[in-house]
């Protein structure tokens, strides 16, 4: 079986983690347990050039768009269709994998309806909202929609009047948990940008500290935001509680979530929310809003209001002592799901 992986993005060599880790996850898995499928990627504005390559077995072809705006972006598309159409002449696609309800899934269907195979695509953040303008001018009807979550599918079927065919969560490898203290009280990880609403998050610890007052807090990331929370952290009083790490790779964040007791997860929205399922794989509690993958659970639990969010936490630090990790949802699980779609919708 041959499936064609049309993206927006995708990690330019095995070292570049920090691109997508659930896709990464995935097609990880996906090519170790299923080495009789084979997959080919176009990428079409990550990485920002235009080259052929090998990530792993599966051979990448970016077309390099590196978000240029019209009309000189429909040249790329042109150029993801031809490379779709060479591709087959070699090796015959049997099924189409499209990820983001965008462009990414605009362009898949083109090279769907020439070749006369199906197409699935897998929603992967805000394009399940409704401001995706994609929504008004996708054949959605003759798109296989996989959501990530519950909740992504619920705002997907507010935004379009219909529900996406599947649920299929992101799957997490399971990985060695150092046996470190747990110095860390509370960590924040993610693009400090509004939507992550990290201003509740020093809210939350503002109001710890008086339970708390040694609270140790780290904040991983960075973003436009930065400025605001610095000053907010000083306003506050919480510079020697809080620390920013800036942009860190993926394999220090997770470092940092095994050494933390708790990650506090403040975002307004998520598709997935995979930092929740890296958090609970390394060890922490985790305390968050009603988003993505949250569910309540023996080391999840799920609130609203900042009352509600720092009780828990409080409750959390005061009692909670198993760090044992946790995957909520293997990664294997999801490639097996896949693979039933693939073998579903397949032309043969």
């Amino acid at each position: 079986m041959h499936v064609l992986v049309i993206t927006s993005g995708f990690p330019e060599n095995e070292k570049d983690t920090d691109c997508i880790p659930p896709m990464q996850e995935y097609f990880r898995s996906l090519i170790k347990n299923h080495p009789e499928i084979k997959v080919t990627v176009i990428s079409i504005h990550y990485p920002y050039k235009n080259f052929v390559y090998q990530w792993e077995s599966i051979k990448v072809y970016s077309c390099g768009a590196a978000r240029s705006s019209q009309p000189k972006r429909f040249l790329y598309w042109l150029r993801a269709v031809y490379l779709a159409l060479k591709i087959n002449r070699k090796s015959k696609i049997d099924i189409i994998h499209s990820f983001w309800l965008t462009e990414s899934a605009m362009i898949a269907a083109f090279i769907s309806l020439i070749l006369q195979v199906k197409h699935i695509n897998t929603m992967m953040g805000q394009d399940a909202k409704s401001g995706n303008k994609y929504l008004k001018i996708l054949p959605l009807k003759k798109i296989m929609k996989v959501a990530v979550s519950e909740n992504q599918s619920l705002y997907f079927s507010r935004s379009a009047g219909k529900e996406p065919e599947y649920v299929i969560p992101w799957g997490i490898e399971k990985f060695f948990v150092e046996k470190d203290e747990r110095a860390i009280d509370l960590v924040g990880a993610g693009s400090l940008i509004p939507l992550k609403n990290f201003r509740l998050f020093i809210e939350i610890v503002k109001k710890l500290k008086t339970d708390f007052p040694s609270i140790k807090c780290l904040l991983i990331g960075d973003g436009v935001e930065r400025g605001t929370l610095e000053e907010l952290i000083s306003k506050y009083d919480l510079r020697n509680n809080i620390s920013l790490t800036g942009h860190i790779k993926r394999e220090e964040v997770l470092r940092f979530m095994m050494k933390s007791k708790i990650l506090l997860h403040t975002s307004g929205y998520e598709a997935y929310g995979y930092v929740i399922a890296e958090a609970l794989a390394s060890g922490c509690y985790v305390v968050s809003k009603n988003v993505g993958c949250a569910r309540q659970g023996e080391k999840l639990f799920v609130a609203d209001t900042e009352e509600e969010l720092s009780s828990m936490i409080c409750r959390i630090l005061k009692t909670a002592r198993n760090y044992e990790p946790k995957i909520i949802h293997p990664v294997t699980a999801t490639v097996d799901s896949y693979v039933r779609l693939y073998e579903k919708y397949s032309a043969g």
